[in-house]
């Protein structure tokens, strides 16, 4: 998949291992995402020690501001999930203009649901983009 998220030599242990960096988000979600690439977006749950208590997929074209509700859904149902990371892929298409107003919009649904949307990440054909930033 991904000349842009190489195997992670070193992977955080579930339930034990803090995920604080970039680059331990993305060794995380280099494991979990499709190859070769499809339209789906990976979560991430982290308890309030940033330790990984959960991942899951959702295999969907449609926006982050459409399916924010179901990602919610389903982060709450883990125990002890305080902040979300995504990482999404749309099968090789970059980023698009309303990416940084589709992140404010979900992070502010997910702080009314008491989760924490940390990080957003869209991986395209040769390159990964924090949209977030």
């Amino acid at each position: 998949m991904l000349e842009t998220i190489n195997s992670p030599i070193d992977v955080p242990r579930a339930h034990l291992d803090p995920i604080t960096t970039l680059s331990e988000k993305l060794s995380v979600f280099a494991l979990a995402i499709t190859r070769p690439l499809r339209h789906e977006t990976i979560v991430l749950c982290c308890d309030k020690l940033q330790r990984g208590v959960g991942i899951f997929a959702f295999d969907s074209k449609l926006r982050l501001t459409e399916i924010i509700d179901r990602i919610i859904g389903s982060a709450i149902n883990v125990e002890a999930v305080a902040e979300i990371s995504l990482c999404t892929s749309r099968a090789g298409n970059g980023q698009e203009s309303t990416d940084k107003l589709q992140f404010i919009f979900a992070k502010n649904r997910c702080l009314d649901a008491g989760l924490d949307l940390s990080d957003w990440f869209l991986v395209a054909s040769g390159d990964v983009y924090a949209l977030s930033s």
